[in-house]
């Protein structure tokens, strides 16, 4: 549909030549994404919150780490999902940063649109748009005339016949899809466009699913990703009080790339779950989700330090995501003698050296012999396969002093000589002429002989610890995220005689390991049959699921617009300037905001929705004590509500 799209751009790099020679228009600088990796999974390992991606490797057994998963049985019967309690007009607003702070954007219309509703500013479907801005403005270049929009402009989508394409394509987009909404054009804070797109949280799921999994999944798994991704945007909405946009398309929220008719399995994920969200304590729940979390969730707390999510996670192990052989891990396999590992010799050789120091030994007096064990150590938290050490049983030549032997018997006395009157006869105190002079003081003493030494195998298994984050992650390059997040473990195997023959150092998990991991959903759906309310009880056993019923809100047709060119535009609004505080009752006082921009929320909680950005330095009055969490009821003449008091300053 869109194969002619981009042959388009020679006839309109001529007409923009105009434009650039009145000085309108500025060069074009598209933002991107990185490109997705590993062929029909691509998105799965696009998803992690991994700055390296690794090639994945041979899985050990389950029983290496976590306990094996059940016996392949049938899914189990789907319960009905009751209606929710919570009402939203099924709208979304997504922040295209992937786009960057391009000077220009080129757009394709293929659908029904006009400038902000205006029917006399409409667009013919085909039509191409170049948008650029100049001195603080939006300028729209099309058919030939540059026409100045003011600091912002919105391109309303309306009613389009049935089975036609209905949005916009960017240029500058990573992927030639479909922007299906009203898309809103405006000045950066430091210059360039942005771009924010409001469309209906269905038709954002569409392109997300597709590229935060794939759509070769297994169906099930698709759509336990789309409730997980619709219930996050939920949550990010009802979070999102003052900003212009509710969500990111990139990985700082979730990737989000416009529609592709293409992707039948996403489709139909997200039909078939259609409003269905997570509710924990009747609010949305924050659905995080990672690649692979290496045979174990983790818990928001152990990474963040945020407990408010701890109540429907858990930290369990997964033998899903570990008996999965597309779940990404790095490994290392070295020989007791260190073979293997050049760097990992020396690691071991300056910590042994150190513990021998201890004994007296120095420099030339011992050697690395062996590995004789591996273990990981020190878990972070209490039952967490994140250990901070791997401890080494060393064993060390040292060079010792020869052993000798003791003798076996006691030899014959010799005969003494006679004794004769010289011998008996006493000496006399002077010495006579002819005497023997006695040697001289100074002349050298015989050198005394050197205690043989030789090279003995010590008794005793030296134990050193390196640091698994620092020394084994970093020095080995055994790591997958840029965090300290990953799972360790040793696998060794042993010789015919029981000896370790070989030490395998294992790390494992791509992402954060927290909430549902994509790798273990689609292991349970593809390979057990699990479906995909299993696969969240699983992941989130603490959430209830809810269907919304968004409201039917059909896109106007342009004939029901208001009429008149340019009449429809609205004007822009002055920003409100805050009442007068009242005066202090009893156990108040006055304060005033530290932080840039600080949610007000309606109940002591970051669950609750925030309902007003409150900027720094606005002043507000604050009622009583903070609560045991570090939160206080505060309010203006307008407003009410709770915020943090460490972003506080009283007066």
């Amino acid at each position: 549909m869109r194969d002619t799209h981009f042959t388009r751009r020679f006839a309109r790099a001529t007409a923009l030549a105009l434009v650039l020679a009145l000085g309108l228009a500025m060069p074009a600088s598209a933002g991107g994404f990185l490109d997705w990796l590993f062929g029909g999974d691509e998105a799965v390992e696009a998803a992690a919150d991994a700055a390296t991606v690794l090639p994945a490797v041979t899985l050990p057994p389950a029983e290496a780490l976590a306990s094996p998963a059940p016996e392949a049985e049938p899914a189990a019967t789907l319960a009905p999902v009751p209606d929710a309690a919570i009402e939203d007009d099924g709208l979304l607003r997504v922040g295209l940063m992937s786009l960057g702070n391009p000077k220009q954007l080129h757009l394709t219309v293929e659908g029904v649109y006009a400038v902000e509703g205006d029917p006399g500013f409409r667009f013919a479907r085909g039509t191409e748009l170049t948008l650029s801005e100049a001195e603080g403005n939006v300028y729209m270049y099309v058919g030939g005339l540059t026409l100045m929009m003011g600091s912002s402009m919105t391109l309303t989508r309306h009613r389009a016949a049935e089975g036609e394409e209905n949005g916009l394509y960017i240029d500058e987009s990573e992927k030639p899809t479909l922007y299906a909404g009203d898309l809103t054009v405006s000045v950066g804070e430091n210059g360039g466009l942005q771009a924010v797109l409001k469309l209906p949280v269905e038709d954002y799921l569409y392109g997300v699913v597709a590229y935060e999994m794939s759509d070769s999944f297994p169906i099930e798994s698709l759509k336990a990703q789309t409730v997980a991704a619709r219930t996050y945007a939920m949550q990010r909405k009802w979070q999102s009080a003052g900003r212009a946009y509710d969500v990111v398309d990139t990985t700082a929220d979730q990737v989000f790339k416009g529609f592709d008719g293409e992707y039948r399995n996403v489709i139909e994920a997200v039909d078939d779950t259609r409003g269905v969200v997570g509710l924990y304590n009747g609010a949305f729940a924050v659905c995080y989700y990672t690649a692979s979390n290496g045979g174990q969730t983790a818990l928001a707390s152990q990474l963040w330090g945020v407990k408010d999510y701890d109540g429907y996670l858990a930290m369990v192990d997964d033998p899903y995501d570990l008996e999965n052989p597309r779940s990404l891990q790095n490994e290392l396999t070295v020989t007791p003698d260190c073979e293997g590992s050049e760097a990992l010799k020396g690691m071991l050789e300056a910590a042994l050296g150190e513990r021998l120091a201890k004994d007296g030994y120095g420099e030339g007096e011992w050697k690395l012999d062996s590995i004789a064990s591996i273990e990981p150590t020190r878990p972070r938290f209490e039952g967490s396969r994140m250990f901070d050490t791997l401890t080494f049983g060393l064993r060390a030549q040292l060079l010792k002093p020869v052993t000798t032997p003791e003798p076996t018997g006691t030899p014959e006395a010799s005969e003494a000589p006679e004794a004769t009157a010289e011998a008996s006869a006493e000496p006399s105190a002077e010495p006579t002429e002819g005497d023997a002079m006695p040697t001289a003081p100074d002349e050298p003493l015989p050198a005394p002989t050197e205690i043989p030494r030789e090279w003995t195998l010590s008794d005793e298994i030296y134990t050193v610890a390196l640091d698994t984050y620092t020394d084994i992650k970093g020095g080995l390059s055994l790591g997958l995220n840029g965090s300290e997040c990953e799972l360790v473990s040793v696998d060794t195997e042993l010789d015919e005689a029981g000896e370790p023959a070989k030490f395998t150092i294992i790390m494992r998990r791509f992402g954060h390991g927290v909430g549902m991991s994509q790798r273990g959903a689609q292991w349970m759906a593809g390979h057990y049959g699990k479906n995909w309310q299993e696969i969240l009880a699983f992941y989130y056993p603490g959430l209830s699921f809810e269907r919304m019923a968004w409201p039917e809100e059909p896109l106007t047709d342009l004939k029901a617009l208001p009429a008149g060119v340019g009449a429809a535009r609205p004007k822009p609004t002055p920003m409100p300037t805050p009442a007068p505080l009242p005066a202090l009752e009893e156990g108040e006082r006055y304060a005033a905001v530290t932080a840039t921009m600080l949610n007000l929320r309606e109940r002591p909680t970051t669950a609750s929705m925030a309902i007003a950005q409150l900027a720094e330095d606005r002043r507000l009055i604050v009622s009583g004590e903070a609560d045991e969490n570090g939160w206080v009821a505060v309010h203006t003449a307008e407003l009410e509500g709770f915020v943090k008091e460490e972003y506080l300053k009283y007066e």
